[in-house]
C-alpha cells in the first residue's frame, strides 16, 4: 500500500524533518557564553528545565533569558542568548517550500512542532520567507507547543489537533524524526513515518 493511500491530511514536525538540526552547535554556543549546564537540558527531541518550560509555554522568552542569565557569571545580552538557541538550526533543503505547496494542492497540510517563540521568530523571518510569503502560506494549520501548552509525545497534543480540526487520524500521515512521537501518534490511530535527519523523504509522496 502506498504511504499516502487514503490520506487526506499530512502533518509535519518542523525540526529534524523540514529543517535540519545540529544539537551540538547549540550546546557549544551556550557553553561559549558560560552556560555550562546546557547539556543537562538540551535533547534531540525533547528538552528539559527552562528549555522545556519555554517550549511548553510555561515561561515567556523574557523569563527564559532571565533563567539562563542567572546561571552565567558574566553579562550576556538577549541577542547572545537567542543566537545560541538559534544555532540549533542548520538549514532547510531548497526543495522544501515547493514540496509543501505541491502537497497543499492535494492534502490538508498541518505543522505540529515542539518549538518556542525565539525559534519561531527566526524561522519566520529567515527560513520560511524565501519566496516572499509568510509561513502560514505553506500550512493549512500550525500547531505549536508553546502556544498550546502541550508538548509531544503527550497524547493530549495530538488529541487537541483532532478536536480542533475534526481530522480522522486514520486519514492523517504524521512525519516526525522522533520514534517516541510517532509511537504515540500510532496508538491514537495516525499513520506515521519516521524521518532520518537530512533524509530526502519526498519519495513517500510519489503517486506512482
Amino acid at each position: 500500500m502506498k504511504m499516502t493511500s487514503g490520506i487526506k491530511t499530512i502533518m509535519f514536525d518542523m525540526g529534524g524533518v523540514l529543517i535540519n538540526l545540529n544539537k551540538q552547535a547549540c550546546i557549544d554556543a551556550y557553553k561559549a557564553l558560560g552556560y555550562d549546564r546546557v547539556e543537562e537540558f538540551i535533547g534531540n527531541y525533547l528538552q528539559k528545565g527552562p528549555f522545556l518550560d519555554l517550549e511548553s509555554g510555561q515561561i515567556s522568552p523574557e523569563q527564559f533569558r532571565d533563567a539562563i542569565r542567572r546561571e552565567i557569571p558574566r553579562p550576556v545580552t538577549d541577542r547572545q542568548i537567542d543566537d545560541a538557541f538559534i544555532a540549533f538550526l542548520v538549514d532547510m533543503p531548497d526543495y522544501t517550500l515547493d514540496m509543501l505547496l505541491q502537497l497543499k494542492k492535494r492534502y490538508q497540510i498541518f505543522l505540529l512542532s515542539n518549538t518556542n517563540g525565539i525559534i519561531m521568530d527566526y524561522v519566520r523571518r529567515h527560513i520560511f520567507n524565501r519566496q516572499g510569503w509568510s509561513m502560514e502560506h505553506y500550512f493549512d494549520r500550525m500547531f505549536l507547543s508553546y502556544q498550546m501548552g502541550l508538548v509531544k509525545p503527550d497524547p493530549a497534543i495530538f488529541e487537541q489537533v483532532v478536536a480542533e480540526t475534526g481530522i480522522l487520524p486514520s486519514e492523517t500521515l504524521f512525519l516526525d524524526d522522533s520514534s517516541k512521537n510517532t509511537e504515540t501518534a500510532e496508538k491514537l490511530g495516525f499513520r506515521t513515518f519516521v524521518v532520518t535527519q537530512g533524509e530526502d523523504f519526498r519519495y513517500i509522496f510519489d503517486e506512482k
